[in-house]
């Protein structure tokens, strides 16, 4: 690999302007372009709308996992196909489009209640939620074999007489689409194969209804976030199967702010999320290169670095030109050089550190803060709606409500008839949620009232959780 900095891919990226005047900003803070992080844009609510529930999503997350784009679904043309297929006396017609539009419409919008309609739900206008879309299928690696599965699932769904004639006459107007975007670069790994496991096995069971999919998404969603910022505050140091534990209450106890779920939850992961802008922009920067269709982020250059010791000044000296040629077009910032470096580590991280800390000061320091925070925003909006509680005096904290119990219990449990309430925290904690003993009280009693408890095992007085129905 021959790491170089591209400064003509930098000037047409960052459309660099060319004039001379030095106490201005010369370029565009643009991303996404060579280098595809986060699904978020730094404008505003209006533009760009937080996301708060995956409901959303689901559609276009099927629709793209099975390549496949469709026509809108109308009303009138829908009810003419079925009854020209259909054998329906001229004075039910009436009734029978009363009952096609009740079930299967909202108003003009075509509506998917059951799995093997998703694909065709009339699209949601908003660009936040197909953008979202994409990025989930990109960092939970959906692949050919997942699409077959998808399709399987969707063709051994159950189905009532008047959905399976809906069904084939909306899949007469299906036409296959190729997705030729650049794809988002999957900073974590171990999130994959956790999520294919649930997916798969909800799949196969049935358990496929909006809520239960938009919680699926949600998991996983904030598990892939929330550590990949993390794992981007380590720069080349990261692990990309190494997740850090997050302690989470639940919804009805109290909290003080000793406990682990105040310490090591939200406030663990929030300051990095702050910073998901800069790295963002960082990120782009890097991937000025020559290297053609090559993304490469901060734990991949350090690993090419430390099996190839001699690059390891190459690639830094490439480094640092790429920050020269960007801090020398935003003058209206002049503390560049107070920037201290970082010390320890290869010349690599070292040069990374200190090209990320010039990026972020610069938006610290300037009244393009705005942009940063809005774009980190659009992550913090939808955890404070879904993951997070105030718990005032304790601070923000993240949060178990019984539903969230009930799902993580079943996708636990799977076809189990029970498990050991302790391989239970475990399944719990495979999926990036921990409790600590206090909330683990908690959550027995919960089982305990709801009947799940069993204590007859042959490990005399083991607690098993039996599966949920």
């Amino acid at each position: 690999m021959e790491y170089q900095f591209d400064y003509a891919k930098f000037c047409e990226t960052f459309n660099v302007k060319d004039d001379n005047a030095i106490d201005s900003l010369r370029l565009q803070h643009k991303h996404d372009i060579n280098f595809k992080l986060f699904p978020y844009m730094g404008s505003g609510k209006t533009q760009d709308p937080i996301i708060t529930g995956l409901e959303v999503v689901v559609s276009a997350f099927f629709r793209k996992s099975l390549n496949l784009e469709v026509e809108p679904v109308k009303y009138e043309s829908l009810c003419d196909d079925l009854i020209t297929e259909m054998e329906i006396a001229d004075e039910d017609i009436e009734i029978f489009k009363e009952m096609i539009h009740s079930l299967f419409f909202e108003g003009d919008d075509f509506v998917a209640k059951n799995m093997g309609l998703y694909p065709y739900q009339t699209k949601v206008n908003n660009k936040s939620a197909d953008r979202l879309a994409d990025f989930l299928l990109d960092v939970f690696g959906l692949n050919e074999n997942d699409c077959n599965i998808i399709e399987d699932a969707m063709k051994k769904h159950p189905y009532n007489v008047v959905e399976k004639v809906v069904v084939d006459a909306i899949q007469t107007s299906k036409t296959g689409i190729i997705r030729d975007n650049k794809s988002y670069f999957p900073i974590i790994h171990d999130v994959q194969e956790k999520f294919k496991n649930d997916f798969h096995f909800m799949l196969n069971t049935g358990m496929t209804s909006l809520d239960d999919l938009s919680n699926l998404l949600s998991v996983y969603y904030f598990y892939y976030i929330s550590q990949t910022c993390v794992t981007l505050d380590n720069f080349g140091f990261g692990k990309r199967n190494s997740p850090v534990q997050l302690y989470y209450a639940l919804d009805w106890e109290k909290v003080s702010k000793n406990r682990k779920c105040c310490v090591e939850g939200w406030k663990r992961i929030q300051s990095s999320a702050n910073h998901m802008f800069s790295h963002a922009l960082t990120l782009e920067i890097l991937n000025q290169h020559t290297l053609s269709n090559v993304m490469l982020d901060y734990i991949s250059l350090q690993e090419y670095v430390t099996e190839h010791s001699e690059q390891d000044v190459i690639i830094a000296s490439e480094i640092e030109k790429a920050e020269n040629t960007y801090t020398s077009c935003v003058g209206d910032y002049k503390k560049f050089e107070q920037i201290p470096y970082a010390s320890g580590g290869t010349k690599t991280d070292i040069a990374i550190r200190h090209l990320y800390r010039c990026v972020e000061e610069q938006f610290l320091n300037t009244g393009r803060n705005k942009v940063s925070q809005s774009y980190s925003e659009k992550f913090a909006g939808f955890c404070k709606t879904r993951w997070v509680k105030n718990r005032r005096k304790s601070g923000l904290v993240l949060n178990l409500t019984e539903r969230d119990i009930i799902f993580l219990t079943k996708i636990s449990i799977k076809d189990k008839d029970k498990i050991r309430l302790i391989d239970l925290y475990k399944e719990y904690e495979y999926r990036g949620i921990f409790l600590d003993n206090i909330s683990k009280e908690y959550l027995q009693e919960f089982f305990t009232k709801l009947n799940l408890i069993d204590k007859k095992s042959d490990s005399g007085d083991a607690q098993y959780v039996k599966r949920i129905l």
